[in-house]
């Protein structure tokens, strides 16, 4: 499970501090990777809202002043890794803050459009994009950079808009810092099919998922981002998010992993669109559930509907939490932790007439069957599985399987056979 903190909207204080302090209630959630948006300081120049954007960085190896000092940081890299956690930490490379000092020093490095700084995508009007062809000394530096968080306790990196860096970057940097730590953890930030039309149309670099998984580990879950948002606006139909599902097991390696996440800082909560415990919970379950590993955006446990801002201070509502909800996370990772889960076959999605996401797990000693009802639907669904009553794995209660039918409810169905 990867649990993914916005620093300065983590708490009031916005500290490593603070971070810090509820440690040990990340981890008791069953969090094994704490990931860090980027810490580093913001750029000034065409700066968005009060803040900026964590992604217009300024200086790649210091930090923004108001988290807190060197010894702040390293305490909370001692303190995680002290609870058996390990850190990660967002790396932004395809572009800067426009007044970073390798601007004026590095000129060649950066994209320019009729003798200015530009960009490649219009919206991203506080960055400046990196040029990487014919720039081995600007893919030295950003190596350089990796280094230097290795060297600080960094157990692994989430890579930004990773498809748009292109191949000779990895290729020349991975195996680099691999020397340093061959367990370090690298995360893309993979792009939904629609900004892969738009990137391609208009020949900029955009890696597929399929070409990143040579250098990555764990992949964002976007390509079925369409379909996804698509079931969540009623547009789309909860098959079509199922068959995306299918796709990536017929496209991938066989043990590729995707992040399976429901909400992240750059979509809205999962609340916002259910605006129902219930379904909510199912989602999450679906996210433990789901081949992959599970990821947790920071403030999920409240059951908020409130997307944070990004340029300004605005903290979590903790006072908030949901005890029931938070229960559920906790023994959904405590499941996922099974072995069963780590194997590379014996995974398929089943299809049903309601909007139920019906996943099933098999080996030799044991079948898994999870039943995510998204939709809150009434009534019976048909289950191939023998009559009987079995133990769901979560509330210890009966699941009772009769003439090849159960009973839907409020909560996802889990139970092993």
């Amino acid at each position: 499970m990867i649990y993914q903190v916005f620093v300065r909207n983590y708490s009031a204080q916005g500290t490593f501090k603070a971070l810090s302090a509820d440690l040990k209630r990340i981890q008791a959630l069953g969090t094994d990777i704490l990931y860090l948006m980027p810490i580093q300081p913001i750029g000034e120049l065409n700066r968005k809202g009060t803040y900026g954007s964590p992604y217009a960085i300024k200086d790649y190896c210091a930090l923004s002043q108001d988290l807190g000092n060197w010894d702040d940081f390293k305490d909370l890299v001692d303190q995680t890794h002290a609870l058996g956690m390990k850190l990660m930490l967002d790396m932004v490379f395809h572009h800067s803050a426009p007044d970073h000092p390798w601007t004026v020093e590095h000129p060649a490095f950066y994209h320019w459009k009729n003798g200015k700084l530009s960009n490649k995508v219009g919206d991203w009007s506080d960055i400046a994009d990196f040029e990487f062809e014919d720039n081995p000394k600007l893919i030295e530096k950003l190596t350089d950079v990796l280094r230097f968080w290795i060297d600080k306790g960094l157990d692994g990196f989430r890579f930004d808009v990773a498809s748009m860096i292109p191949h000779h970057f990895y290729q020349s940097a991975f195996p680099a810092v691999l020397k340093l730590n061959p367990d370090l953890i690298f995360l893309a930030e993979s792009v939904d099919q629609n900004f892969v039309d738009y990137l391609r149309y208009h020949g900029h670099t955009c890696l597929s998922d399929a070409e990143l998984y040579a250098y990555f580990h764990i992949l964002y879950d976007y390509d079925n981002q369409t379909q996804f948002l698509g079931y969540l606006h009623n547009e789309l139909p909860l098959k079509d998010f199922i068959m995306a599902q299918r796709r990536q097991e017929r496209k991938y390696p066989v043990d590729y992993v995707k992040a399976r996440n429901v909400e992240n800082h750059d979509n809205h909560r999962i609340q916002a669109y259910t605006q129902d415990k219930y379904k909510t919970l199912n989602w999450l379950a679906y996210v433990f559930m789901a081949k992959g590993i599970a990821f947790l955006h920071f403030g999920v446990e409240t059951l908020t509907d409130h997307l944070s801002y990004l340029f300004e201070k605005d903290p979590v509502d903790w006072s908030k939490m949901d005890e029931e909800f938070v229960d559920w996370i906790t023994k959904l990772a405590k499941l996922k932790k099974q072995a069963i889960f780590a194997q590379n076959t014996g995974y398929k999605l089943i299809d049903h007439p309601k909007d139920i996401i019906h996943i099933e797990y098999q080996n030799k000693e044991e079948r898994l069957v999870i039943l995510c009802n998204v939709s809150r639907s009434k009534g019976m669904v048909r289950i191939d599985c023998e009559e009987g009553v079995y133990k769901h794995l979560i509330t210890g209660e009966d699941v009772d399987i009769r003439h090849g039918q159960v009973m839907l409810g409020d909560y996802p169905i889990i139970f092993k056979i």
